[in-house]
């Protein structure tokens, strides 16, 4: 394993075991590479090596139509819940006994639809604008809040268009928060305490949620539910995660209280982004910059340079 080991020039991925790269084999390691768009924890890599990451199009392609179209793939998860229904059905309805141990017709076929329901969108950009499109073609009346105007003309797919985010949360069935991922705690206890008691919140950064106050909310049924696909903690947190080691609680998406385990929390490994085409481009680009680090030439995506580095990012 030495023998091999001296001859790495690149790690690429996440190491599950980051204290690897402290081995004294590693003589010509240059360069740590992730496949995603989150790298680990500079103090974890040493000074010498350059840390990259895969930088998508964020405008144009993975930072808008990707979210929108999980944030409605979420709402109807929530509301048909089918591979939970699947599994019912199949338990029940077949067998020597079929269907005797079936829960009652209603209770199986018993859901909610999109049509009438309403989605606020909290912080109506370019995020917010394509979950509303879709919400709207759906049939679902679709409210939504910004910082500033103008609020007229009012966009067609909008019941409304306001700064009032109080009036939002009163009202909304599932609420979706797009603003900025810099700003913090706009869902907290206060808020929370405005939603309705079946209302779902889905995030699209975990800043955005007061993740303690999310908790109580959740275990006292003060709200209906989350789905969680942003985390603010160890392997998940972005930009820099922890995996570990230390493992356990110290690379934990959440540590502080068993949310996961609450029966009206959906917790997701943040899928929003990374579909296949995420990765399959994100191969491609990492091939890019083994290429060019073999070559000598400038990479792309570079988080920090090494100490021993002349790369400066290729723009």
């Amino acid at each position: 394993h030495d023998e091999v080991c001296r001859r790495v020039v690149a790690v690429v991925g996440q190491p599950h075991d980051i204290s690897v790269l402290q081995r004294e084999c590693f003589s010509r390691l240059q360069l740590v590479q992730s496949s995603s768009y989150m790298h680990a924890q500079l103090t974890d890599v040493p000074p010498h090596l350059t840390v990259a990451t895969y930088q998508p199009d964020w405008h144009h392609v993975y930072g808008v139509e990707p979210i929108a179209e999980f944030i409605l793939a979420a709402v109807f998860q929530w509301n048909y819940g089918l591979q939970a229904k699947a599994a019912q059905f199949a338990k029940c309805a077949w067998g020597s006994d079929a269907p005797s141990k079936c829960p009652a017709v209603s209770t199986m076929t018993r859901h909610n639809t999109l049509m009438g329901q309403t989605l606020g969108v909290l912080g109506y950009g370019n995020i917010g604008s394509s979950v509303a499109r879709r919400a709207s073609a759906l049939g679902m009346r679709v409210i939504a809040t910004r910082r500033h105007g103008p609020f007229s003309p009012l966009p067609s797919v909008l019941h409304w268009l306001s700064d009032d985010n109080d009036k939002l949360l009163k009202e909304a069935d599932f609420v979706v928060t797009t603003v900025p991922g810099s700003v913090a705690g706009i869902i907290n206890k206060t808020s929370l305490g405005l939603m309705r008691a079946s209302a779902v919140l889905i995030p699209v950064s975990a800043p955005h949620a007061d993740f303690d106050a999310l908790y109580e909310a959740l275990l006292r049924r003060e709200i209906g539910g989350a789905v969680l696909d942003v985390w603010p903690h160890g392997c998940w947190h972005f930009p820099d995660m922890a995996c570990g080691p230390p493992y356990g609680a110290e690379a934990e998406p959440y540590a502080s209280k068993p949310i996961q385990s609450l029966d009206n929390v959906l917790p997701l490994p943040g899928m929003a982004m990374r579909d296949n085409r995420f990765w399959v481009e994100s191969a491609t680009w990492v091939a890019s910059n083994l290429e060019a680090l073999l070559r000598g030439s400038p990479l792309r995506g570079i988080v920090r340079n090494g100490t021993n580095s002349t790369n400066t990012m290729w723009l």
